[in-house]
């Protein structure tokens, strides 16, 4: 018994361990500026009906576990994917064919996505090597709703310990 919850530990540091790297992060162009994004909205679209395609996306390394970077701008108050590229940390990215998601070429409306995008800014205060977690000076919040930006919102942050 011993043995299997030491394993178990094992496997669960493992685990944690291989998925606290910090990720490219996806581009947002907002008020003809190109930002880095802190947020997926993409991944939202998928659910247990409507499984993610490991086919198209696959895993591509542990700095891109979504096996992809997706490009997208505000355009008339409306969130839009415009571009999306492989994620292979190894290799140039290379245009992916979504069609099959979407069913029409991009830019595509996102009305799938509601939440908040994170869009850093400034100085990186503080390095974390985990997902978005790292801390900029300030961070742009814009609120979409179904597609639509409802709200725009400056955090300001400071150093953490």
């Amino acid at each position: 018994m011993k043995k299997t919850i030491l394993t178990l530990t094992a496997v669960l540091i493992l685990c944690n361990t291989l998925f606290a790297t910090g990720q490219r992060p996806e581009r947002i162009i907002y008020n003809s500026k190109e930002f880095s994004l802190f947020t997926d909205p993409l991944e939202s679209l998928f659910t247990e009906g409507n499984p993610r395609p490991a086919k198209l996306f696959g895993y591509a390394c542990t700095a891109s576990r979504r096996g992809y970077i997706a490009t997208w701008e505000i355009n008339n108050g409306k969130l839009f994917l415009i571009k999306i590229v492989a994620g292979d940390c190894s290799a140039e990215p290379a245009d992916l064919d979504v069609s099959s998601i979407f069913k029409k070429p991009l830019p595509v409306e996102a009305t799938w996505y509601s939440g908040v995008l994170r869009i850093p800014r400034g100085k990186l205060l503080k390095f974390i090597n985990a997902g978005y977690a790292s801390v900029y000076e300030e961070e742009l919040l814009l609120t979409i709703k179904n597609g639509i930006l409802v709200k725009e919102e400056i955090k300001k942050n400071s150093r953490p310990d």
